[in-house]
């Protein structure tokens, strides 16, 4: 699928990237410390906060095209109702204490917690959960649909491109850029949907939609297969780019409003790229090759000369947000939190030299793994949702909630290895056999159950043996045993 521009469409792009570049590389640093470098010296005021943690978290821009082309409405249901309500539960009972404590980490928090393993081993899942594979696809198909090459060097292109100005300025020019692509994601859907409302209203436009599944709550799915994907948004609470977002806020009160407020924005974005996406299915002929090219090619069939370009450069904003957002996510991850403390390296130049070649790192593997999967809801589901489920229950712990945990860090870190084991086996045997919807079939009945509940159920069977195995130490200190069986 290749777009046509004109001369108008060319200028908003010229415009559009030069101020996207501009504010990137003018982000000044108050100082060279690792703390202003990947947290902004934690000062994001709630403006910039919320213009970062609504581009960033919805980055997935034509994965949501993806996603209305297999479930009509029930993309809501599916993809944006699980996410108001993770959100509310991040704002009101982690937000205060994750921008409260010293850690600006995950895996910070997990070694103040659980140790020296633990640690590693989730930045190990950190970092595979940050890795922007999702972000990386859709900007590649953008770059195929404005240039016409193949769908990898299209790849390769818009990640090295897009993430050139973090090297510079971190967290602080992801923030900048974020004000920009926030803006335009609004515009660039809202002329869209102002111009098919213009045509149609949408209860007469979609009323005829084939499949009529399309127009049923749960995609014609079943309540089974939306609750498994409504689990996927326990992802809230352990996403590594929503955690270090509310960290680097300027305070606690900042940090639990902006997701708030962020939630209000989400919901006004998800009713006009839904709705973009239902009249997509029910006007755009021919229908593209993939889901993900839904959004830019109804963009060529609808909109006039000077307009496309708005709609297109809406979606890359976002996609280049949040992609530059979890390069820097998971960069830091492999360079300060894994390599940093395996070599016991303190000095802040140093953590920074080893976070920027996690940028490289990251940004190569994102490339791979999005030209080896090609599906931004098999990315979202099978691959993201594996590590959700091993770090949901560590995480929460971590910060003193569901209970206070005895377990030690070493039956911790081993529940969370085993239990992301389990779910990366199952998804690779999925998708081995043709079952990329990972479905069973449980009394007679087909659901999908995920990568989420496999892992969480794993984790948690870990890590209550190690609550068990350490009361049992503790009643055999108490009696005076020394065999460990109390």
């Amino acid at each position: 699928m290749l777009l046509r521009f004109t001369a108008l469409d060319y200028l908003v792009f010229a415009l559009f990237a030069a101020t996207l570049l501009a504010l990137g590389f003018s982000a000044r640093l108050r100082d060279n410390s690792i703390l202003q470098f990947l947290a902004a010296g934690r000062r994001l005021t709630l403006p910039m906060f919320v213009a970062t943690l609504v581009s960033t978290w919805y980055g997935g821009i034509l994965g949501v095209g993806e996603s209305v082309s297999y479930f009509g409405l029930g993309s809501w249901v599916m993809l944006g109702l699980p996410y108001y309500v993770f959100a509310a539960v991040y704002a009101l009972w982690f937000a205060e204490r994750v921008r409260g404590a010293e850690q600006i980490s995950l895996p910070e928090r997990m070694e103040m917690r659980f140790g020296r393993r633990m640690a590693l081993v989730g930045a190990g899942l950190v970092f595979l959960l940050a890795l922007p594979a999702a972000h990386v696809l859709m900007l590649g198909v953008l770059v195929q649909a404005f240039t016409g090459w193949a769908l990898l060097p299209s790849i390769v292109v818009g990640a090295v491109v897009g993430t050139l100005f973090l090297y510079k300025g971190g967290l602080l020019a992801d923030a900048r850029v974020s004000l920009l692509a926030f803006a335009m994601m609004y515009v660039g859907f809202a002329v869209m949907v102002a111009a098919c409302f213009a045509r149609q209203a949408p209860w007469t436009a979609w009323a005829g939609l084939e499949p009529r599944t399309l127009l049923a709550w749960d995609g014609g799915m079943g309540p089974l297969y939306v609750l498994s994907f409504f689990l996927l948004g326990v992802w809230t609470l352990v996403d590594p780019g929503f955690h270090q977002r509310v960290a680097s806020a300027e305070s606690p009160a900042v940090g639990r409003k902006g997701v708030l407020v962020s939630i209000a924005c989400w919901f006004a974005f998800d009713l006009l790229s839904m709705s973009t996406g239902m009249y997509a299915m029910a006007w755009l002929n021919p229908k593209p090759a993939t889901g993900l090219q839904i959004f830019p090619a109804f963009g060529e069939q609808m909109l006039p000369q000077g307009l496309k370009a708005l709609f297109v450069c809406g979606m890359a904003g976002t996609i280049v947000s949040a992609m530059v957002g979890y390069t820097l996510v998971s960069g830091a991850t492999l360079g300060r939190d894994m390599a940093a403390r395996l070599l016991r390296c303190g000095d802040d130049a140093r953590v920074k030299a080893w976070t920027r070649a996690g940028f490289a790192v990251s940004t190569l593997l994102a490339v791979a793994l999005a030209a080896w999967v090609e599906s931004v809801v098999s990315l979202w589901y099978a691959w993201d949702g594996a590590v959700v489920g091993a770090l949901l229950v560590p995480v929460s712990l971590s910060y003193g909630l569901l209970w206070r945990t005895r377990c030690s860090g070493g039956w911790m870190a081993a529940s969370t290895a085993a239990a992301f084991a389990v779910s990366l086996a199952w998804m690779i045997q999925g998708f081995r056999t043709g079952n990329t919807s990972l479905d069973v079939q449980v009394l007679g009945h087909t659901f999908s159950l995920g990568t989420v509940l496999p892992g969480l159920a794993v984790s948690l069977f870990g890590i209550l043996l190690g609550e068990a195995a350490a009361r049992r130490s503790k009643h055999g200190r108490t009696d005076g045993s020394t065999g460990g069986r109390g």
